[in-house]
């Protein structure tokens, strides 16, 4: 909320978690708890399985940290060197470059000896949806975050993917004040931070969004209200 006063429900708001600061604590209530729920809620990620997140968006880092976390295999997919060094600094054991490799589905199980991942984090949608069902163990499972796009009106999967697994696909907008509530333990056991790109003043607002516009942030991009 971009404002410096709001009038909210006590239920709408949830304790910080003491080592974070406010711009750190603002990162969480979407990306962080829809990352947590993708991994935490149906069938959730074990220790030993391995996860597959798409980009470095805000919602794509938290899954990498939260899968580390949860004791998870990460294999991460980026388009930028920089980028790719960065999610390993941040806990990806793998990083695919999807400049480089188009069939990246493939790619991710050579990286995983043939086998597939066992979730992966749709955070694209259209344009990605047939090489994450290509990516996916047997019996993967892929948790479809965002299915919109620009250039692709709907998903489409062909035959030949989907006769590749048996794969089970789960819808999810954003979580509860459960999954948050959860996450923030996880949080203060671990001492875990979100990832802040850049921090802008209240009155650089459209600054902010041009920032953020432009693409090249890794990991938040906080507007400080006071």
């Amino acid at each position: 909320m971009l404002t410096e006063y709001a009038r909210l429900d006590e239920n709408a708001a949830v304790r910080v978690p003491g080592h974070l600061g406010w711009e750190e604590a603002a990162c969480l209530p979407c990306a962080g708890v829809t990352a947590w729920h993708a991994l935490t809620g149906g069938e959730a990620v074990v220790p030993g399985e391995t996860v597959l997140t798409l980009g470095t968006g805000a919602l794509s880092l938290f899954a990498v940290q939260f899968a580390k976390l949860l004791g998870a295999e990460v294999v991460a997919t980026t388009s930028s060197p920089q980028k790719a060094e960065r999610l390993k600094a941040l806990g990806a054991d793998h990083v695919v470059r999807y400049a480089d490799h188009p069939a990246w589905g493939r790619t991710v199980r050579d990286l995983t000896g043939g086998r597939g991942v066992d979730l992966v984090v749709e955070t694209v949608g259209p344009e990605t949806i047939e090489q994450s069902v290509r990516a996916s163990a047997l019996y993967g499972r892929i948790v479809l975050v965002s299915a919109n796009s620009p250039r692709k009106a709907s998903l489409e999967i062909t035959t030949d993917a989907l006769a590749s697994s048996l794969v089970t696909m789960r819808r999810l907008f954003v979580g509860s004040r459960t999954h948050f509530e959860s996450m923030n333990r996880a949080l203060t056991l671990h001492g875990t931070r979100p990832v802040v790109d850049r921090t802008f003043g209240f009155d650089e607002v459209h600054e902010a969004f041009r920032y953020y516009e432009s693409g090249v942030a890794f990991g938040k991009v906080v507007i400080r209200v006071a």
